[in-house]
């Protein structure tokens, strides 16, 4: 965590010491200094990430600049919170050495470890080429590879795709990947394929390696043991002849190569250059738990992403380690599924399972106990395992470990929000925009790079394909949590109870825990992140005054627990980014502008909150969301200090309509996303367009919701417009004039909305980009429109919708329409929609999927094989704000 210790220190600097007219602080020699040192360490960081010889001195280190980092924090944050209190600058210092120590003790430590700094780029100039040394890292050869499992299920079908990938009648070099998660059996595969004797046939060359933590020479050397048998005199050949000798032993052959656990785009681009390609259809099979690895070998054919196990194939497989090949213990089936299930269909997970249980009585009784309790047990095996995916871990570029372990402070099994994660880790500080737009683009990024690297589970994606939720697997979240116990990186309850750790630890997570009364002493004064998941019980509100006195605090979430008022200890908490409340009576007092590093502010169950005019003081605003409730945003005006234009601010939901005047809507100019309540569904339209008239100043806006409004001419949308969402709306009938004249709208949602006369003819408008149409609780006699109107539809969402009439059949001949979901609509809508699969089907067109989940109306249709069936079920809990 060196480097997300560094980065934030090199934020806080930038931050506390720029101008700004609530802190009047001069960036002095010493300030200057921790800047330009901290900023040599974080080069270092980077650049000694793969070149460690010595990986001990280099993680003790890290340990020293770490900490170092945090000193220096502590030290500049307590002295802009010293300066709140109106001390002169003597004072500030003077109490800041009384509580953390001279601050020349700090100085001194980061002289100390700029010279090991310096001598490690020493030992990694010199020994720049020692990796290119005699055979090194040469390990067992690729003929001892991965040995499969005598008994291996749910792979059946995966070794016949990947047999047929291979012996295709593509006569180029073509390159074969599987993806997935440590664990998964990519490797396994792998081998039932190479050993497969259709494939040892047809191939006349074959070779395995094991690309971790191997140099060039290494896997060089490794490839020639499965063609050549080694001798002394090619293992003291160097790397360039090596590749030579193998490019002219595979010349004019057909071959195929396993190259297995692949890390690095860099590996492949030196190891390609070695596989001749003579138009006779060999073959390269590789894996990796990477999608950017197996993209960049452009092959012609997708990366093959295996899956996790169902619950029967992971019982299955179970059952076979722990009884063998015959089962004869039917009264442990239940218990042995539910113990299967908590393996996450993980493969690795199951062996480790099945081992520790092959070990025990085969008793009721016992399996109960261990189901209970096995998550918890810390064993060998368990430890292996976590040692397999500790490798994707270790391979990750800096700035994401920071990322990935942070959402394991996160209750287990829950699905965590897109738009909670980029928030706090933009609070935390572990990111920086570089080339990027905005920080959220960035965060986005890097999401997608953990999802890409199969360390996060995508559980839900927006209507745009982005990432709407994701989750970690419990073996992963293990691994987390491991590496956050090693790096004092947060407390979690049970993970690290001792005494000696609290007093330095930087975030705290609570789950449902009962009391707060033993955390809050004494108070842990360096912490900057507090969650609370769950209610507790037996929680009185004033034992949640504790934490408010954490004056460093940056992250303050408690949203499953209420206050009466606004708590107004948090106004002396200058540092927060995130501050996610629930407040019963609707309040924000004018010194909320204290708050000056706000970024994300969230209130619960506030009714209508009206904000005071200090709110356009608070410049570092990103996002401002009220959950089920109303805002009011009063004119800025010249009769107060500090910012009236807030250019961060991206997020407002949700805004009263009266709200939208010129004077508030041209000084949030960078807004992307808004949502705005209106005076009612029937209420008069001339009034809400009179203010929505200058949403057309908003010239970043993407994204608008508009609920509760009365008949409204649409036309006052900007040009940006991505996303437009109208709920409870009254409609007319040209309401989709303007609409089509948005250039750039991609996403269209309906909900509840009511069509003049119940109708909605589409005649020669069109949506010339529209991709998303969803059309959620509506009623319509009457809809009229054809493949014209949504040229490049992709997905049709109909849910709980009644029509009088079929929709409109020539929907299914838009070209581009992937999916058609039915959700919870009556059998006649069913039945229509049917009616447009089997006509495209009769036309040639397969492509078309349709979705239909059960609705409460009985029917008795007969639903064909070819429609996919969904039964409702529960969704699991989730984590969002």
């Amino acid at each position: 965590m060196a480097f997300a210790a560094v980065t934030v220190c090199l934020q806080t600097l930038d931050q506390i010491f720029s101008p700004n007219p609530f802190l009047k602080l001069d960036k002095d020699e010493h300030c200057k200094f921790l800047s330009e040192k901290l900023g040599i360490f974080q080069r270092f960081l980077v650049d000694s990430a793969n070149k460690r010889d010595n990986l001990k001195m280099v993680e003790e280190l890290e340990r020293r600049i770490r900490d170092v980092s945090y000193r220096a924090q502590d030290y500049v944050e307590e002295l802009a919170s010293f300066s709140w209190k109106d001390l002169d600058l003597v004072g500030c210092y003077d109490r800041v050495y009384s509580t953390k120590g001279c601050l020349s003790q700090i100085i001194e430590e980061i002289k100390l470890i700029e010279l090991e700094v310096m001598k490690n780029y020493e030992q990694m100039s010199c020994h720049a080429n020692v990796y290119e040394s005699e055979s090194y890292l040469l390990e067992s050869s690729p003929e001892k590879g991965p040995v499969v499992q005598d008994f291996v299920v749910g792979l059946d079908d995966d070794v016949l795709e990947i047999k047929t990938r291979l012996c295709s009648f593509s006569s180029k070099l073509e390159v074969v990947s599987l993806v997935g998660m440590g664990g998964i059996g990519k490797s396994t595969l792998a081998r039932m394929v190479y050993d497969d004797s259709l494939i040892k046939y047809h191939f006349g060359s074959h070779a395995w390696v094991t690309m971790k933590d191997r140099q060039v020479k290494g896997f060089l050397l490794g490839l020639l043991d499965g063609i050549v048998e080694l001798t002394n005199e090619i293992r003291e050949k160097n790397s360039e002849q090596l590749a030579e000798m193998l490019y002219k032993k595979l010349k004019f052959k057909r071959y195929i190569i396993v190259l297995d656990d692949v890390w690095s785009t860099e590996d492949w681009d030196k190891i390609k250059r070695c596989l001749p390609d003579d138009k006779n259809g060999s073959r390269i099979l590789l894996t990796t738990r990477l999608m950017k690895v197996a993209l960049h070998a452009k092959s012609d054919s997708s990366p093959y992403c295996l899956k996790f196990l169902d619950l029967e194939r992971s019982w299955e497989l179970l059952c076979h380690k722990v009884f063998g090949r015959k089962s004869d213990h039917p009264d442990l089936e239940d218990i042995g599924k539910k113990i299967a299930e908590q393996c996450k269909g993980l493969p690795l997970t199951v062996l480790v399972v099945a081992g520790l249980l092959s070990k025990m009585q085969r008793t009721r009784s016992c399996w109960e106990t261990f189901a209970k309790t096995f998550r918890s047990i810390g064993t060998d095996e368990h430890k292996k395992c976590l040692d397999v995916l500790a490798l994707s871990y270790r391979n990750l570029p800096h700035h994401l470990k920071a990322c990935f372990i942070y959402m394991c402070a996160f209750p287990a099994e829950i699905a965590i929000h897109f738009r909670l994660l980029v928030t706090l880790w933009i609070a935390e500080g572990f990111l920086t925009t570089g080339k990027h737009n905005t920080l959220e683009n960035y965060a986005e990024e890097c999401l997608e790079d953990l999802v890409n690297r199969n360390l996060i589970i995508v559980k839900k994606r927006r209507s745009n394909g982005r990432v709407k939720s994701c989750a970690i697997h419990d073996l992963l979240r293990d691994l987390g949590l491991r590496e956050a116990q090693r790096e004092n990186f947060f407390y979690l309850p049970g993970l690290s109870d001792t005494t000696n750790t609290l007093h330095c630890v930087r975030r705290l997570s609570y789950h449902g825990v009962f009391s707060f009364e033993v955390p809050w002493k004494p108070l842990l004064p360096l912490s900057r992140t507090l969650f609370l998941f769950g209610k507790p019980k037996f929680l009185r509100e004033s034992q949640l005054h504790g934490p408010l006195l954490y004056k460093l605090l940056r992250v303050l979430r408690l949203v499953d627990v209420s206050f009466d008022y606004f708590p107004a200890q948090v106004l002396q908490l200058v540092h927060l980014r995130y501050l996610a409340l629930v407040v019963h009576r609707p309040e924000c007092p004018e010194l909320i502008s204290r708050l000056w590093n706000l970024q994300t502010f969230i209130l619960k169950r506030c009714g209508r909150l009206n904000f005071p005019r200090t709110l356009w003081e608070m410049e570092q605003l990103r996002h401002v969301y009220l959950v089920q409730g109303v805002c009011l945003l009063p004119n800025p005006t010249s009769g107060f200090n500090g910012c009236k234009v807030l250019t961060n601010l991206q997020t407002v939901t949700h805004m009263r309509v009266e709200s939208c005047t010129r004077e508030v809507i041209v000084n949030v100019p960078n807004l992307k996303k808004l949502a705005i309540t209106g005076l009612g569904q029937y209420a008069c339209g001339q009034r809400s367009s009179y203010y929505l008239n200058n949403l057309l100043y908003l010239k970043q806006l993407e994204k608008l919701t508009l609920s509760n409004h009365g008949k409204l001419c649409m036309d006052f949308c900007p040009s940006s417009l991505k996303k437009l969402v109208l709920q409870r709306c009254y409609l007319s009938r040209g309401f989709t004039s303007p609409l089509c004249m948005l250039p750039n709208l991609e996403i269209l949602k309906l909900k509840r909305a009511e069509f003049e006369q119940h109708t909605w003819n589409l005649t020669e408008e069109v949506f010339s980009n529209l991709k998303y149409l969803k059309l959620d609780s509506l009623v319509l006699m009457e809809w009229n429109a054809s493949c014209v109107n949504f040229p490049k539809l992709e997905h049709l969402i109909l849910e709980r919708c009644y029509f009088q009439e079929d929709i409109p059949h020539d929907i299914g001949n838009i070209y581009t329409l992937q999916c058609i979901e039915v959700r919870s609509c009556p059998v006649v809508v069913e039945m229509s929609v049917r009616r447009v699969q089997e006509e495209q089907k009769d036309m040639g067109n397969d492509s078309l999927n349709v979705s239909i989940e059960k609705s409460s109306i009985k029917s008795s249709i007969i639903i064909k094989s070819s429609t996919r069936i969904k039964s409702s079920t529960s969704i699991k809990s989730s984590v969002s704000f």
